[in-house]
């Protein structure tokens, strides 16, 4: 097949306005092998994964971005098998989301919901403690803080936790029916996870009832997903007992939008009783020069994010020069 014919096939394959995989078919060269074509879901992606690259592996990437998921598993589909392209380099990113899906060949799987996953974790609050707020993993703030983070991030899992089932069961009726269309979710949400509206109040507490509606199965289909599929009391109830389990990780699995959010509040406030002129709940002050806005987060954090164990293999397998 030329690459003529793959860029019409590609065109009529892939919804208006999504041309990533046409971009890698005129970007490849032969003239430069070394080169990694990388092909994420969105323009956040690049800024966890390429600084991984670029920094261990010495390695000139060449991003693509295909605007979601289901995209990037059609760029793998349109460009296996395309004998033309057997020497490229190419590797595709993609969110875990509520699925099973796991690495397979070149195509790597976040090993929980999505990359923001990786930044809202304890380990990651331990080092910018570490390195931000110059916090020894002894003093007793340093605990202090750590306890009331897996405290109140287990208090906001109970908020959240009918939502994450619900939105599970939509993601499961999707894929059984083959539908193309998703739910707007960060739009039908915004007003629950304001970028300015901080979830937690000056005491570092959980701001009373300000996601009881999302507790609330009636509203969620009848208010702010009118056009959903509507999900039985019966296999909402078995998605909850398997989100209730013991050896189900929330922090891991749970929406991750929804942790990054719960874990840049946590910071704010934080950094505002760190520096504030009398502590309410710190035993002295700490400097942190670090800003932390939900909309850079992302690039601004990437240095404190986890990198897990499966993505170093797998660059280690692509990547490494024996």
């Amino acid at each position: 097949m030329s690459k003529n014919d793959l860029y019409s096939l590609m065109i009529e394959e892939s919804e208006s306005g999504h041309v990533a995989y046409t971009n890698f078919v005129t970007a490849y060269s032969t003239d430069k092998p070394e080169l990694v074509y990388c092909f994420f879901e969105g323009d956040e992606d690049k800024k966890y994964y390429g600084g991984r690259i670029t920094m261990k592996y010495q390695k000139e990437f060449e991003d693509f971005t295909c605007g979601g998921r289901d995209f990037v598993l059609k760029a793998i589909e349109l460009i296996k098998n395309r004998t033309e392209y057997n020497e490229a380099k190419v590797l595709f990113f993609i969110d875990k989301d509520y699925t099973d899906d796991k690495v397979e060949d070149k195509l790597y799987v976040t090993p929980c919901y999505s990359i923001e996953n990786f930044y809202s974790t304890k380990d990651t609050l331990k080092r910018i403690l570490n390195r931000e707020f110059n916090m020894k993993e002894k003093d007793e703030n340093f605990i202090k803080i750590l306890d009331l983070y897996t405290t109140l991030l287990t208090n906001y899992h109970n908020e959240l936790l009918l939502l994450n089932a619900w939105l599970s069961c939509q993601y499961d009726i999707r894929i059984k029916t083959k539908m193309s269309t998703r739910l707007n979710i960060n739009e039908v949400l915004k007003n629950y996870f304001k970028n300015n509206d901080n979830m937690f109040d000056v005491d570092l507490n959980l701001r009373a009832n300000i996601f009881d509606e999302l507790k609330n199965k009636d509203i969620l289909e009848n208010i702010l997903f009118k056009d959903a599929p509507k999900i039985t009391d019966d296999l909402l109830d078995e998605k909850l007992v398997l989100f209730n389990s013991n050896d189900f990780n929330k922090a891991c699995m749970f929406r991750g939008k929804f942790e990054l959010k719960f874990f840049i509040d946590f910071l704010k406030r934080l950094k505002e009783e760190a520096t504030a002129k009398e502590q309410k709940i710190l035993t002295k002050k700490y400097k942190c020069s670090l800003s932390f806005k939900l909309e850079d987060s992302i690039s601004v954090l990437t240095q404190y994010s986890n990198t897990p164990n499966c993505l170093i293999e797998f660059l280690d397998e692509h990547l490494r020069v024996a």
